[in-house]
């Protein structure tokens, strides 16, 4: 029995032909559209073309439509207003919707669509890649901060895919920068009980893989109030001579530093002036150098300092350095070590002079009658009796080696 076949059965046939081969039962040539969906990456910023192509469009017409419904154009007319996009015809097929400066506002599913019945669609979701950003407004600014408090350090940053933080100490006193990486990576820095080691500038660099990592820098000051360090509690130093008292000074901010004698402060003169050093940032030294002393300069010194968080002082006691007693042996010692030797003929009763220098200044000296001049100048006692001395120094230490 032979297998009948309505009319509806037949155009059912003819449609599905016309939309897989493109011929109608009568041998009418169709449009041909890929109606494949389709992803497309796209980074922000730059251009990106979505791909609709019809072969054999007839009369048929093109149109476009973004994520929001709305209709972007009908054939080669831009009906949106926003002159980004257009229409690309590169080649006669070619229908592609070319978008300049993609922003992450255009992603999406947007459709190439065909007015043939039924309706061919193509769809094309768009995904936007952003490079990272740093939102200055919700990110930390510098800081201030006193020493021994907590501090959160933010740094917010935006991009697609959500970006990555990493922190980084730099060493701001030395010669050569270096970064040190701090804690975990993370959007907030938490700093406990902050010391003043940890000032200087901490920064955050976020990266996502999409274009250039960026980073900001965060400016942290660590105040606290001033330490007085003195060298020397004690110092000692004659009459005359120059010297200078030392007081080494750390603060945050910088601290006012003057030197008291006793209760009073020193006065700037001709012999006494201040002299200020910087050691670093948060450390300076603060000289009080006295040209020549004089004995109202003896007595205590005060090293004090002091800035909007306190103050702090030492003080040192500077006196005076007597001179040193000589002995008999030591006057005879130096006479042996520091007068030249005198020739015999200069030798008459004391009566000559022999020149000598002392603190490079020459003088004449009269010979005395003296054994150890004598003794320089070749004659007298006093040579036999160092001789039986040496002799007798010499014995003693054979018979000390032989024991």
């Amino acid at each position: 029995m032979k297998q009948q076949y309505s009319l509806l059965d037949v155009y059912v046939l003819c449609t599905v032909l016309i939309v897989m081969v493109g011929y109608n039962c009568n041998g009418y040539t169709y449009p041909r559209f890929d109606t494949r969906p389709l992803n497309v990456t796209a980074v922000a910023g730059q251009m990106k073309i979505l791909p609709c192509a019809v072969e054999n469009q007839q009369n048929y017409t093109v149109a476009w439509m973004n994520p929001k419904k709305i209709l972007i154009s009908q054939g080669d007319r831009r009906l949106m207003d926003d002159i980004r996009m257009d229409i690309d015809r590169s080649t006669i097929p070619d229908w592609n919707l070319l978008i300049r400066q993609v922003r992450y506002s255009d992603h999406g599913m947007y459709t190439c669509t065909l007015n043939t019945k039924p309706v061919l669609v193509k769809r094309i979701y768009l995904t936007v890649l952003v490079p990272p950003d740093i939102n200055e407004y919700w990110s930390s600014p510098n800081q201030v901060v006193r020493e021994g408090s907590t501090i959160q350090l933010t740094c917010n940053a935006t991009g697609k895919p959500q970006p990555e933080i990493l922190w980084f100490r730099k060493t701001v006193y030395s010669k050569i920068e270096k970064k040190e990486a701090l804690g975990n990576p993370g959007e907030i820095l938490v700093i406990h009980n902050i010391s003043r080691n940890c000032d200087g500038i901490y920064e955050c660099v976020a990266s996502n893989g999409i274009g250039n990592d960026v980073s900001k820098e965060i400016y942290v000051d660590v105040q606290f109030p001033p330490e007085v360090h003195l060298l020397n509690k004690k110092i000692s130093q004659r009459v005359g001579k120059e010297t200078i008292l030392s007081c080494i000074i750390s603060a945050s901010p910088q601290a006012v530093g003057i030197w008291y004698k006793g209760k009073t402060p020193v006065e700037q003169r001709w012999d006494i002036r201040t002299e200020i050093y910087e050691d670093d940032p948060h450390t300076l030294t603060l000289n009080l150098r006295i040209m020549s002393l004089e004995e109202k300069d003896f007595g205590h010194y005060t090293c004090e300092a002091s800035n909007e968080l306190g103050g702090d002082s030492e003080t040192m006691f500077l006196y005076e350095e007597k001179a040193r007693t000589t002995t008999p042996f030591d006057h005879f010692t130096e006479e042996i070590v520091s007068l030249p030797a005198v020739p015999e003929h200069s030798i008459n009763n004391g009566r000559n002079k022999y020149p000598y220098k002392k603190d490079n200044t020459d003088y004449l000296q009269d010979i005395p009658k003296d054994p150890v001049y004598q003794y320089a100048g070749g004659n007298g006692s006093s040579r036999s009796h160092l001789q039986f001395l040496c002799l007798l120094l010499s014995l003693l230490s054979v018979l000390t080696a032989g024991l």
